[in-house]
């Protein structure tokens, strides 16, 4: 239902935030889902490895053996998955995700607790330090203007 009346364009905002959360939600659990393959994929690929091997008395040098099977197969699985497109695709939308979300959370912190309490914002800051790298840098060229005819005395 769309907003009418003073509140409307809070709500509209709202609304924004909360389509922002679901967008992270979504991929955060795409990615979880998508590792979770992985997980078993590798637990499958050391199951099959081991299964003859860990039969009969487990003695300590077996389970030495088993440790390294799981530790190179599990590390041979997840490396495969970090260098596959589906690895790069889910990480390039949770981040977004997370930067979309982190910027509106910004905007909310700004619009309804700094800026009512008179405290400055990000972007004022950012403004009034752009400001005084261009005062700096006006002073700097001043002064070496006013040095360069004393110094040709």
């Amino acid at each position: 239902m769309p907003a009418v009346g003073p509140a409307r364009e809070s709500s509209e905002k709202m609304m924004k935030g909360f389509s922002t959360f679901i967008n992270l939600y979504t991929a955060g659990m795409d990615t979880s889902s998508n590792l979770q393959k992985v997980f078993t994929e590798a637990m499958q690929k050391v199951r099959e490895k081991t299964s003859k091997d860990m039969e009969g008395e487990i003695t300590p040098e077996k389970y030495k053996e088993f440790y390294n099977v799981w530790i190179d197969t599990y590390s041979e699985t997840f490396e495969e998955y970090s260098r596959s497109d589906q690895f790069v695709s889910d990480m390039g939308k949770l981040n977004s995700y997370l930067m979309d979300f982190q910027k509106y959370n910004r905007e909310m912190l700004e619009e309804n607790y700094l800026k009512p309490v008179n405290l400055p914002t990000k972007t004022e800051i950012d403004e009034i330090n752009k400001e005084l790298y261009s005062l700096k840098k006006t002073v700097k060229e001043l002064t070496a203007q006013i040095k360069a005819p004393e110094e040709k005395k």
